[in-house]
């Protein structure tokens, strides 16, 4: 019996055992771990919520929910090209090849340095390239075109430069007709003089400028053999100084105004000027341009237009110079290897061919801009979005580029990335990530644009099933970790494949490159990094400490740290930093974000130094920074 017993109180003994550890599971299975405050942000809640007409709508900070019948609702309408400002005239430069036509362009435009590339060979040249110009206050725009060959055989891609020259011709107000004044009058010179007389100079008026003329004794002489293309004087011009182009443009001016080829009252901004001026000077005896005889007698005799009047006229021909606000330009660079596809891009946005295509690497020399433009929203005050598409030459390595025009394509290359808010790099699917991308893409990442990685010739790529999207993603991701926070779009540009979706890709990057967050959000989102993972310390000790943190400024993103010690940050912390922000903040997907990190100045540490002394001390502290204070 006493067995039995104890028997039982063991049983129950284990029993009370087991329910005590179970209590015990389940209470630390309960027990709430403390960790690291979380951010909190007053942000208005969002909800999306879906009606039956699958229309999609938000809720912000208690709004009443609409079912998308609102008629103030917000309808983009669909992407179109820029149309060309009447306002702002187009002068085509044509001639045959290294007569020097970029040299013209670049002293009339003003572009020496950056313009279009000048060489001693011939077909340097080769897309239609557009610089703004302007004289005797008026703006307009200057067309460099390649050089104009009539037979196919003569030189490489003579048809689509001529494609190229022809579409220019068709938009300009004037054509300008450059020859060598030093090789003279040749056969080619004059087969595309008879073009241009017999087919353009009926709508279009058409000078020669006889190039190469720097002698002011010798230009003439060589000018005058070029009277004999039926096209009026020629003007011995020198685009390397810059003699007789002020001449050239006083006379393409007047023609024009006579053709009536631009808007009325282009090109008489100087003359209204100069006339206003004149009827100030009322002493005046002899008659002013413009003013009439029956008006000459009326001023002699004290009745002619009053004071009020001329200097109401002079305020109106000053104002007709002030420039006219133009519309901000989202420039977007495309840049990659050679023979990637920018250029096939580039004609698939267009709509048309924008740049000469084909399967020979090198093809596009200069930068070539085009214009899209997406209208404002039916209903709204807002000002159209405008796109600037920036096509440049293929980069390659930098061993393998000579001093040459190859040289100033790459200069060109990398100055459209400077100038450009979006850069859309282009890879090849086929042939995978080079060295040379990953070059780019720190080019990119060094410069502070907002990218994007474009996979063109995705039809090309064998073999694809449900799993390749997500490997290749992986495979960018792993190749290219300067830009591993760029989205990624898969294209084809032969088949315009997904090439649509580039617009809302540039406009989110557009958005992050632009975006500033508070500073009470930055800092909370910094001191759950630093809870997680402390800064650096040193062997001897010290430890790196971060104060707090603030965004000066955007485009892009740029955060200031504020340390004891900058040195003791390294990159692997940087990087840290930047991941945590990229996870916990929304809208930083397609930006770099620059760090600077700045150490405290020793004013700011010699304040907290014993400022009213010690407590008890009768005050005997130092007052910081006047140090001459008893």
């Amino acid at each position: 019996m006493h067995l039995g017993c104890r028997i039982f109180v063991g049983m129950l003994w284990l029993f009370a055992l087991m329910q005590s550890s179970a209590c015990a599971f389940s209470l630390r299975r309960n027990t709430v771990v403390p960790l690291p405050r979380q951010r909190q942000f007053s942000f208005p809640l969002r909800v999306a919520i879906e009606d039956g007409n699958n229309m999609q709508t938000e809720l912000e900070g208690g709004e009443a929910y609409n079912n998308g019948k609102d008629d103030t609702k917000r309808i983009m309408r669909p992407i179109r090209r820029l149309k060309r400002n009447k306002k702002v005239p187009l002068i085509a430069i044509v001639g045959r090849p290294n007569v020097g036509k970029s040299a013209l362009v670049n002293r009339i435009a003003g572009t020496q340095s950056g313009g279009a590339i000048v060489a001693d060979e011939s077909g340097i040249t080769r897309d239609r390239t557009y610089r703004p110009a302007e004289f005797l206050g008026e703006k307009f725009q200057i067309v460099d075109t390649g050089g104009l060959v009539f037979d196919d055989n003569d030189a490489i891609f003579a048809k689509e430069i001529r494609e190229q020259a022809m579409i220019a011709i068709d938009e300009a107000a004037g054509v300008i007709l450059v020859v060598d004044g030093q090789c003279g009058l040749t056969n080619m010179d004059q087969e595309l003089a008879d073009f241009l007389r017999k087919q353009i100079t009926r709508e279009i008026p058409v000078h020669v400028a006889v190039n190469k003329c720097e002698s002011e004794k010798t230009g003439a002489v060589a000018a005058s053999e070029f009277w004999s293309l039926g096209l009026g004087e020629p003007f011995a011009v020198s685009a390397l100084h810059g003699v007789g182009t002020a001449e050239l443009l006083e006379t393409m001016f007047e023609s024009i105004q006579q053709k009536k080829t631009a808007i009325q009252g282009f090109g008489t901004k100087a003359k209204r000027l100069a006339e206003v001026k004149q009827k100030m000077k009322v002493s005046s005896k002899r008659r002013l341009p413009g003013e009439t005889e029956d008006e000459a007698l009326l001023r002699k005799y004290g009745l002619g237009p009053t004071e009020e009047s001329v200097i109401a006229e002079y305020e109106e021909a000053l104002a007709a110079f002030d420039e006219e606000e133009q519309a901000e330009e989202i420039g977007v660079a495309i840049i990659g290897r050679p023979n990637v596809g920018k250029s096939s891009l580039l004609n698939t946005l267009f709509g048309s061919t924008r740049a000469i295509v084909s399967d020979v690497a090198g093809t596009t020399r200069d930068s070539i801009d085009a214009f899209m433009e997406r209208p404002a929203p039916e209903g709204t005050n807002e000002p159209p979005t405008i796109y600037r598409f920036i096509d440049t030459a293929g980069i390659r390595r930098k061993g393998k580029i000579d001093f040459g025009p190859e040289f100033f394509m790459v200069n060109r290359a990398l100055r459209a990335i400077r100038r450009a808010d979006v850069v859309l790099l282009v890879l090849d699917a086929t042939a995978g990530v080079t060295e040379q991308d990953r070059i780019l893409a720190q080019k990119v990442a060094d410069d502070g644009r907002a990218c994007v990685l474009v996979c063109n010739k995705w039809d090309a790529v064998a073999n694809k099933d449900s799993t390749t999207l997500d490997k290749s993603v992986k495979y960018l991701r792993e190749e290219l970790p300067q830009v591993r926070w760029a989205p990624i779009i898969f294209t084809s540009a032969a088949t315009g494949q997904r090439v649509g979706k580039i617009y809302g890709v540039v406009d989110e990057a557009i958005s992050a490159h632009r975006k500033r967050v508070s500073t009470a959000v930055l800092n909370e989102v910094l001191r759950d990094a630093t809870l997680w993972q402390p800064p650096p310390s040193k062997r001897n000790g010290s430890q790196a400490k971060i104060y707090y943190c603030n965004q000066v400024s955007t485009r892009p993103p740029t955060i200031v740290v504020f340390c004891n010690d900058p040195s003791m940050i390294n990159d692997t912390y940087r990087r840290y930093l930047d991941r945590k922000f990229r996870e916990s903040l929304e809208g930083f997907e397609a930006t770099p974000i620059r760090w600077i990190f700045r150490g405290r100045r020793n004013r700011d540490i010699m304040r907290q130094k014993n400022m009213n002394g010690n407590p008890g001390d009768g005050g005997a502290g130092t007052s910081f920074p006047f140090p001459y204070a008893e």
